[in-house]
């Protein structure tokens, strides 16, 4: 897909925040910055095909959970774990590192989203999505998940795409208890991007002059 055809559909439906910010969706994203002094890139990430739960047919549902992990190599590791047969799942482990934590939001179809997010160039050469069949947050329980392939995307001047699903729709195909353990940092990204999405909204009421 075409960079200027992926923009007039994320425009369709996401709220742009800066000139190369982050898209952020109604439902809301969470950043995990980093501090460096390396240039940083701006990634389209997206799927065009459902992502499937544990049925293996019906897509995820809006609302639930997909995590953008970027990798410095070409190795998926694994989630931390907490105790026996437990996984803490918006944690990593080895030079892993979450990106952002985005919901399903169905923006190119059932069980697909799309979103720009903004990485350190000196850290992440590789990314993948982590993904989960539930809308809980912290997620914890019993919960199919999956992840797809890794990809390393192409930069060019600073701006990069990855599709996350070229050989067609991911499947949730992994059955796993979770634990949840809240960072206080995920907390805070939170409550700051709530406010910060209640602030769109009330510039879009405005300018519509539509009232609450």
């Amino acid at each position: 897909m075409g960079r200027g055809r992926l923009r007039e559909m994320f425009q369709m439906g996401i709220a742009t925040v800066g000139r190369r910010g982050l898209l952020a969706g109604v439902a809301g994203v969470f950043l995990f910055a980093t501090t460096s002094f390396a240039p940083p890139v701006s990634l389209d990430a997206y799927v065009l095909n459902p992502i499937y739960g544990c049925d293996g047919v019906t897509p995820l549902a809006d609302g639930s959970w997909v995590m953008i992990i970027g990798s410095g190599d070409n190795v998926i590791n694994p989630m931390q774990t907490w105790g026996p047969g437990y996984f803490i799942a918006d944690s990593v482990t080895g030079d892993d590192i979450i990106l952002a934590i985005v919901p399903i939001d169905s923006l190119f179809g059932s069980g697909t989203f799309g979103v720009t997010i903004t990485y350190d160039s000196s850290l992440v050469n590789y990314v993948y999505i982590r993904y989960f069949d539930t809308t809980n947050w912290p997620i914890g329980g019993t919960v199919c998940w999956g992840t797809s392939k890794i990809f390393a995307p192409t930069v060019y001047l600073g701006v990069a795409e990855v599709r996350f699903d070229p050989d067609g729709s991911l499947y949730s195909t992994n059955v796993n208890n979770f634990v949840a353990i809240p960072e206080p940092s995920t907390a805070n990204l939170l409550v700051l991007v709530g406010g910060m999405i209640l602030a769109i909204r009330a510039s879009t009421k405005r300018q519509t002059g539509v009232s609450s």
